[in-house]
């Protein structure tokens, strides 16, 4: 795991722990449910552009014209 990554989950699991009223001993639920939410927004930022949709652009675009 990066140490970039690791940071990252480090923080969200931190706010994890204070949104829930900083309960004792429940780290490494704070942990996976940070990582898991990390991992949802690193898949969404790498989705891109459907395939195919890049072929769209100048097709819509000449037809309004």
């Amino acid at each position: 795991m990066s140490d970039d990554r690791e940071s990252r989950i480090r923080q969200k699991a931190y706010e994890i722990w204070e949104q829930l009223g900083r309960p004792e001993g429940q780290e490494q639920d704070h942990w996976i449910r940070a990582e898991a939410e990390i991992q949802v927004d690193e898949t969404e930022s790498t989705a891109g552009v459907p395939e195919g949709a890049e072929d769209l652009g100048p097709k819509i675009a000449s037809n309004r014209g």
